[in-house]
């Protein structure tokens, strides 16, 4: 699944990326990173990170499936569809590091919606299958999400308002509020709400929790065994439903469980059970390096736990679990011709809701939107 990003846009499929599938056409790439640093609002460069003000997170589902490319159920289709998406949003809101809940996420089903394809404004987040749109779905693309920010207009303080296409009036209490997010899967690409997906279909759940993450507020992670990496495929190697560490300290830092969390499934604070790895990335004392993909390797075990890009300055923050680690910075491809991970998979981690070059990052955009595939 391509998981590009780019300004109200699908996401550009690189001429590499484009001859991969041609040679392996079950791998597809997705549209993740653990800690998305929304550059460019508010007060470029201070990174903000954009949030739901407001829980449970409600989701609507347009279960219509005209391209007939959803199989593998025995109950009514849309019944199928609903279980698998409620299944990855449990995933999440169920998220345990190191065996503790540390997260207050909530979602809920808020019922059925006649939308056919991505609204950023209307401040109805819809899930749907029946965008057909060739624009949305270059080569590689399975499932994208449209996500749009509402951003504290300059000099205000506390909460403020904010008007939807309908002319509802919402209110975000954060610097940087998520207002609108949508996912459409791909109508010509066969998916399956079975367990054990036939040859050539993908995981309806697999997908779904993938974009899901992006619906809540996370960006593409470089951890291959991580829901949120920007590759999978068919087979069952590549289906991933169990979340990685990296995935539930992502989800965690962005709905934490606090000392006034009401939430009762929060087991500790999230900043009290979990540690803070921080340093700077130098090349040949040429100063701080931008991008540098840096890794936590847990000592005793070899694994790698979590992720992060470096910032423009070099420096670097990693949350981990209690315990001991190597860090590693290793570099990331110049083009998709070079190698699997670019900075284009982790374009939430560069500007925010720019576009993929990061050539139109916003000052204070209201609304923005971007696409993650």
């Amino acid at each position: 699944m391509r998981q590009g990003h780019s300004t109200g846009r699908t996401g550009r499929i690189a001429l590499g990326l484009a001859a991969l599938a041609l040679l392996l056409p079950a791998v597809l790439l997705f549209g993740y990173n653990t800690f998305q640093d929304n550059l460019g609002t508010v007060q470029a460069p201070v990174p903000v990170v954009p949030r739901w003000a407001t829980l449970p997170v409600e989701w609507l589902l347009n279960a219509s499936v005209p391209s007939n490319n959803v199989s593998g159920c025995s109950a009514s289709l849309a019944t199928c569809i609903q279980d698998a998406l409620t299944a990855g949003f449990t995933t999440w809101t169920t998220a345990r590091v190191s065996g503790q809940t540390l997260t207050d996420l909530t979602t809920q089903y808020a019922g059925s919606s006649t939308l056919t394809s991505p609204n950023a404004t209307d401040c109805q987040n819809v899930i749907g299958f029946s965008d057909t749109s060739s624009s949305d779905f270059p080569t590689g693309v399975i499932a994208f999400t449209q996500v749009a920010t509402v951003t504290r207009p300059p000099g205000s303080t506390g909460s403020f308002t904010y008007k939807c296409s309908d002319g509802t009036m919402k209110t975000c209490s954060l610097d940087d509020c998520l207002g609108d997010a949508d996912i459409e899967f791909n109508p010509n690409i066969d998916f399956s709400t079975a367990s054990s997906p036939p040859a050539n279909s993908y995981s309806l759940q697999s997908v779904a929790t993938h974009e899901e993450g992006h619906f809540l507020g996370l960006d593409h992670s470089g951890i291959g065994h991580a829901v949120m990496f920007p590759f999978g495929d068919t087979t069952s190697a590549g289906e991933q439903l169990a979340l990685s560490t990296d995935d539930t300290i992502g989800i965690s830092s962005l709905f934490p469980c606090t000392s006034s969390s009401t939430t009762g499934n929060c087991a500790a604070d999230f900043s009290t059970a979990t540690g803070v790895i921080s340093g700077k990335v130098n090349l040949s004392g040429t100063g701080g390096i931008f991008a540098a993909h840096v890794v936590a390797v847990n000592y005793s075990t070899g694994s790698v736990v979590t992720d992060g890009l470096t910032n423009p300055d070099g420096t670097y923050t990693l949350t981990v679990p209690p315990g001991n680690y190597f860090v590693l910075a290793l570099p990331l491809a110049p083009n998709s011709d070079s190698g699997i991970l670019t900075l284009d998979n982790f374009s939430g981690w560069e500007c925010g809701y720019a576009d993929s070059s990061c050539t139109t990052v916003p000052q204070n955009p209201t609304n923005y939107t971007g696409r993650y595939h």
